[in-house]
């Protein structure tokens, strides 16, 4: 909410978006040593342990990273981001 304004002057329909609730870096939400567990880079297909680099095309485009050479981006292991594609089955997947 607008410091200030009542939700009543607010149009309706307006979508107000809470900046204090984004995290990670603007466009990627990558985070370092996030601790996310199987959401980390570790865990992910994109990523190339032996150069600790991402090659996810959205994450290549927009993050402010450092890059390798290739211009894959140097990430940690343990980091995480919004395009995190695992490996494996969720949970509730290998119940059914």
């Amino acid at each position: 909410m607008f410091p200030g304004i009542s939700r009543l002057a607010m149009p309706a329909g307006l979508v107000q978006i809470d900046v204090f609730a984004i995290r990670g870096e603007q466009g990627t939400g990558y985070e370092d040593g996030a601790n996310l567990g199987e959401f980390e880079c570790e865990n992910c297909w994109f990523f190339d342990a032996k150069a600790g680099a991402c090659n996810q095309e959205t994450m290549k485009a927009l993050s402010k990273q450092p890059r390798l050479s290739d211009g894959r981006v140097k990430v940690d292991p343990e980091g995480c981001c919004e395009y995190v594609d695992r490996m494996g089955k969720h949970e509730a997947e290998e119940e059914k």
